[in-house]
């Protein structure tokens, strides 16, 4: 619908967030910007994770979604592959914490062609949401924060994507398991889990050697130091990454051997 279109017939919204500070706070902005923009809000409902957003779906009929991606019960994803079989021109913002390539991955495998979509993360500051709110709301065209750009032209130039096995597998030898630590933690072997190493190794440094040397020097010759720095070039970790799953490691550590 045009501007136009919408300053007279108004919005429908629901805002899946399991957060409830988050949920209140995403729709005092998105308030703000359709007053801003003379769009009446007619009914706007909170849900708590998929399942409940997919209900409220069923009955609000919305005509825009913010969207949190990593929920319980059901993933946002997950929830928005279901709620756009039924409503295809819905139009859903991602509101995530997360640009991890599986992610864009999976949400490049269900987005329809008609859909307007967009996904900004949480660390964005309000004014930038208000602009992703207005842009996919009033001018019908998708917004993409430039973090996850970066991974959607990865993934565009056909780079060598990785599992989330991969993914679990790069943020354990950032935080310095070893080979045997991965096998026991993921409950595999210890041939496995050097198999998973050399196969990540292969796909994130293939044909990248001369620039890697001439950027890390004698560090390259460590595969696993390979691995990391690769990563973080690609966006794959972030501090905050490997922050949270410090604390998951320290909380393995001391129910498997009662130490921490």
């Amino acid at each position: 619908m045009s501007k136009t279109e919408l300053q007279n017939t108004g919005i429908k919204v629901l805002v899946a967030e399991d957060l409830v500070s988050l949920r209140q706070h995403g729709g005092e902005v998105l308030r703000q910007v359709l007053n801003a923009q003379q769009i009446p809000l007619i009914q706007l409902e909170e849900a708590a994770d998929g399942e409940e957003a997919l209900l409220k779906t069923d009955t609000l009929k919305p005509d825009f979604v913010l969207m949190d991606i990593a929920m319980p019960k059901m993933n946002g994803i997950k929830a928005a592959a279901e709620m756009w079989k039924d409503l295809p021109t819905l139009k859903i913002l991602f509101w995530s914490q997360f640009d991890h390539e599986a992610y864009i991955r999976e949400l490049g495998k269900i987005v329809p062609d008609e859909a307007i979509h967009g996904y900004i993360l949480k660390s964005e500051n309000d004014t930038t949401l208000a602009k992703a709110f207005e842009q996919v709301i009033v001018d019908d065209l998708p917004y993409v924060t430039s973090k996850v750009e970066e991974v959607r032209h990865r993934l565009r130039d056909k780079s060598s994507a990785i599992s989330d096995l991969e993914f679990e597998t790069l943020m354990d030898i950032a935080i310095g398991l070893t080979d045997k630590a991965i096998a026991q933690k993921e409950h595999i072997s210890y041939r496995g889990a050097q198999n998973r190493l050399s196969n990540l190794l292969n796909k994130l440094l293939k044909g990248e050697d001369s620039y890697l040397k001439e950027s890390t020097g004698v560090e390259i010759y460590n595969p696993r130091t390979r691995l990391i720095f690769e990563a973080f070039m690609r966006g794959l970790l972030t501090r905050e990454d490997l922050e949270a799953q410090n604390k998951e490691y320290r909380s393995w550590l001391f129910s498997e051997f009662g130490y921490e």
